[in-house]
């Protein structure tokens, strides 16, 4: 289904903004960044971002790797709070894994991060 347009962090401020709060968590396959929301936003959701680089493969690989990771996001949605925006960055040992591996290691991460039932660590 993958992650609706809304919910999704496009703005290049929006990324420096999270990534300026030095706030990451990592495991062998993605990097997460996560902060609060700013006040101004009227979204009642999470948002996220993603960043793929082109050491992950080939376009077609980088889309798929994308795609695999908003759909993980659909599936454990319930789990995130609402106020955050969220990056995830792929490292190249993501490239073709399987839907619930992926999905896996991005509960994994996100349970590092603090981030699943809105426990997120400071």
């Amino acid at each position: 289904m993958g992650t609706k347009k809304p919910f999704r962090i496009k703005k290049a401020s929006d990324f420096t903004r999270i990534f300026a709060q030095h706030k990451s968590f990592a495991n062998r396959y993605f990097v997460v960044y996560s902060d609060n929301q700013p006040e101004h936003l009227d979204v009642q959701h999470w948002r996220i971002g993603l960043s793929v680089s082109k050491r992950v493969g080939k376009a077609h690989e980088r889309v798929w790797v994308k795609r695999r990771i908003s759909e993980s996001f659909n599936n454990i949605s319930p789990l995130i709070a609402n106020s955050l925006d969220i990056v995830v960055v792929a490292r190249p040992l993501v490239n073709k894994r399987s839907q619930m591996f992926i999905q896996t290691q991005l509960v994994h991460v996100l349970d590092l991060a603090g981030i699943l039932n809105g426990k997120e660590k400071e």
